[in-house]
């Protein structure tokens, strides 16, 4: 007699989301932003927001996943910070914005744009590799 299983770690689609968001679904995590009319303070009132990594961009998009707010390219980024109690995480763009945000998985966070930016190198590495004629 076989048994059925199933994986209780498979995460399955949401139906409330939009199509072009669907793909992002392995990358979201839930975040508090910390929200401010100055972008280049740390604001006070925090706004839950879904935190997207992907291969081409951080997206910072709706609690409710309806829209997308604030879509940020790799390039833009000058640098990320996890702060000392590991709940909080911020990103540094070149043009001197920052965002904040706060979640009890901000280590998970830097670890996945991490795992990211080791791959997008190691492409890089490899495409310059193979470009180079010797």
């Amino acid at each position: 007699m076989k048994l059925a299983s199933f994986n209780v770690f498979k995460k399955q689609p949401k139906k409330s989301d939009q199509a072009h968001l669907c793909a992002l679904a392995e990358s979201r995590f839930k975040v508090d932003q910390f929200t401010n009319t100055n972008s280049f303070t740390k604001g006070k009132v925090l706004q839950p927001r879904v935190l997207a990594i992907c291969e081409d961009s951080i997206k910072i998009i709706a609690h409710d996943e309806s829209e997308i707010f604030e879509e940020i390219a790799w390039l833009q980024i000058q640098q990320f910070n996890l702060k000392d109690n590991w709940t909080e995480w911020e990103i540094v763009l070149k043009d001197k914005r920052k965002f904040f945000f706060k979640c009890d998985k901000a280590f998970e966070i830097h670890l996945a744009t991490d795992h990211i930016l080791d791959g997008l190198i190691s492409n890089n590495r490899t495409n310059d590799f193979r470009n180079t004629e010797f």
